[in-house]
């Protein structure tokens, strides 16, 4: 599997390095000058997206303990958004962080469950939005209406993707998955707490779906607000590069961008989907190329500043909580080894 992975980012690194050579690494670093300041404000709107994210994980947590704030919530988010970000992982790695990272106020499995859901309704919230902007923006793009098939069909892969991991979720995943791990004979996976805490967070997978619906949907309002902060950026950049953009322009290179990366979300880094989708959507605008490559830099930068600060997060985390455990603080008994983690 690891040589798949690897294949898959060469291949995604010689398009990248193919694409810098095209366009020149000159006239990228001009755009990038002409933007200037307003790569300060795409990092800083970011975070009304990041925010957004945080209050759809915080409504799929029924109970939440007065003591899980949401700074902590805002913070095991990011963290969580930047290991999805630098892994291959299909956003596994990053819900296993968020959940470690509040696990010392929120129990493992009802993390663990709400984080699931949390994928799920931000999976609503992106169809929602991807939906919406199609609607609005195609009937009206003259020089794309030959991609409406491709973008419908793009849409019906989204909805089939949620679908099944609905599905999935409804099948008792987590007391699936302790069976195949508690087949490798590891001592501390064939605990008999590890089996509770599994059958407890398929219950709280089941009971959310059947009795909270309500809170289903406000997560998904959520998210789809997070998503809808996309078009804004774009819009932003275009017209700090002199592209004099219009709302259904940016309305339509977000939707189709979004569907590119869901095509592609096995490449981590969203590499070549990220700067060739931004390029290959404008060039059909009649933006040009040179400048869809230029928005997707830009909008990389914006991302790994974010990363950085996910990073940041989980450090901080890391070194607070080895401090409580030296202390300590830490709970008898707690065993939490996932992916070369400990303690969060």
């Amino acid at each position: 599997m690891r040589r798949v992975e690897t294949l898959i980012l060469l291949i995604a690194l010689g398009f990248y390095v193919w694409f810098l050579h095209h366009f020149g690494l000159a006239q990228v670093l001009a755009h990038i000058r002409m933007v200037g300041w307003g790569l300060g404000v795409t990092i800083t709107l970011e975070s009304v997206s990041r925010i957004a994210n945080t209050l759809g994980w915080r409504a799929t947590i029924v109970d939440c303990p007065p003591e899980l704030g949401f700074g902590e919530l805002f913070a095991a988010r990011i963290a969580g958004e930047a290991i999805d970000y630098v892994t291959p992982s299909a956003q596994l790695g990053g819900q296993f962080v968020m959940a470690l990272m509040v696990r010392r106020k929120l129990e493992m499995a009802i993390a663990l469950a709400t984080v699931v859901i949390a994928a799920l309704t931000e999976m609503a919230g992106q169809i929602g939005f991807i939906a919406s902007a199609l609607i609005i923006t195609l009937p009206f793009a003259a020089r794309v209406h030959h991609l409406f098939w491709p973008a419908l069909g793009g849409l019906a892969l989204a909805i089939a993707l949620a679908g099944g991991f609905l599905y999935v979720q409804m099948k008792h995943p987590f007391a699936m998955l302790w069976k195949a791990a508690a087949k490798l004979d590891l001592d501390h996976l064939a605990h008999p707490e590890i089996r509770a805490a599994a059958d407890e967070a398929d219950g709280v997978l089941l009971d959310f779906y059947e009795h909270r619906r309500g809170r289903l949907a406000l997560s998904a309002l959520c998210y789809l607000v997070a998503w809808s902060m996309g078009p804004v950026e774009i819009y932003i950049l275009l017209s700090l590069l002199g592209a004099h953009p219009t709302a259904l322009a940016a309305l339509l290179v977000e939707a189709l961008g979004l569907l590119i990366e869901r095509a592609t979300f096995l490449i981590p880094g969203k590499l070549v989907s990220q700067e060739g989708g931004k390029a290959l959507i404008l060039a059909a605008l009649g933006y040009g190329a040179s400048v869809g490559f230029a928005v997707g830099v830009l909008r990389r930068i914006k991302e790994m500043a974010w990363v950085l600060f996910g990073l940041a997060a989980l450090a901080a985390h890391r070194m607070i909580t080895e401090r409580q455990s030296a202390d300590g603080a830490n709970p008898a008994g707690e065993i939490v080894k996932i992916s070369g983690i400990h303690g969060g």
